[in-house]
């Protein structure tokens, strides 16, 4: 499969944005009989939610010019829905808060936001929810900045996340091969995993990782290779959750469950070469060990003696 060409995803995404402004109402000037717009009502709500006390907080958050920010925050002020003071700490600056008139505007308009919204829901399955909400997520994911700070945490597979697993593992690992030969490898994997769990075959284990909401980011399979060595396999990262340690944390996850199931070693074998790969595991402390035309990463595990 080659690359996608650039002027298709731009329609792609151009599409998208019409479809969603003409299924939500976005395009109408004005929101559910209100007075306010929706850049305004977006203005307030920060306010509403304290997630934003100053001109700058709104600015940074929602990606408004300042000078058409200051005209808007001017307007509030003489409709009397917000209310501007001093900030003590930064004379250069005011702290905004919205008033009680405002604020049960905001919370109007919420209401009946969710009440369309939830009406409009009712037309799905539980799965077509489902479905929908890990799209949204994806695209936030995909569409917003790299941010360090994300909560990152890692839980048990559910309906669903094995599938996409293949998918994702074939289309970041596939290397030189055809991405199909990829998606099958990953297939039986997946399969003998599965049929593993329904036996309720012990000493096995799963991970995905999961960012704010409920966005997939990574996953690894711990399955045993013999009675001694268990093998991580599947492990991936999404591009854009790299370089914050949630590697570390999937093959933490591994080789301590290994451990516990009194595993000696834990291996990953890598049919070609991975730089993002090769690294994490030289710094989680496995070596490397020729295999014909491949590459075994091993780590011996400590077994605690008791007398």
């Amino acid at each position: 499969m080659g690359h996608p060409d650039p002027s298709r995803a731009v329609e792609a995404v151009r599409r998208f944005n019409r479809f969603y402004a003409r299924h939500t109402g976005a395009l109408h000037e004005r929101l559910h009989k209100s007075s306010l717009s929706l850049t305004e009502v977006r203005i307030l709500h920060e306010l509403a939610q304290e997630r934003a006390s100053t001109a700058a907080d709104l600015s940074r958050n929602l990606g408004l010019d300042t000078g058409y920010l200051s005209r808007l925050i001017n307007n509030f002020q003489k409709l009397g829905l917000v209310a501007r003071r001093k900030n003590e700490s930064d004379g250069r600056a005011h702290l905004l808060s919205i008033t009680s008139e405002a604020k049960a505007k905001v919370d109007e308009i919420d209401l009946h936001v969710s009440v369309e919204t939830a009406m409009l829901l009712k037309k799905l399955s539980a799965a077509e929810i489902e479905q929908l909400c890990t799209a949204m997520a994806d695209i936030e994911r995909l569409l917003s900045p790299v941010c360090g700070d994300a909560e990152t945490r890692l839980r048990v597979p559910r309906g669903g996340d094995f599938g996409w697993m293949i998918e994702r593992h074939a289309h970041l690992h596939s290397g030189s091969r055809p991405k199909f030969q990829s998606e099958a490898s990953a297939a039986k994997l997946v399969s003998r995993f599965l049929a593993a769990m329904q036996a309720s075959t012990p000493r096995i284990a799963c991970w995905v990782a999961e960012q704010e909401s409920a966005t997939r980011v990574g996953a690894a399979l711990l399955t045993a290779e013999s009675e001694t060595q268990a093998r991580i396999e599947l492990l991936f990262v999404e591009p854009g959750a790299r370089r914050r340690g949630l590697g570390e944390r999937l093959v933490a996850a591994c080789t301590n469950f290994a451990h516990g199931a009194r595993y000696e070693q834990v291996i990953c074998r890598l049919e070609e070469p991975q730089d993002d790969l090769c690294g994490l595991f030289t710094r989680t402390g496995f070596t490397p060990v020729q295999e014909g035309s491949g590459v075994v990463w091993q780590r011996e595990l400590q077994q605690m003696c008791v007398d």
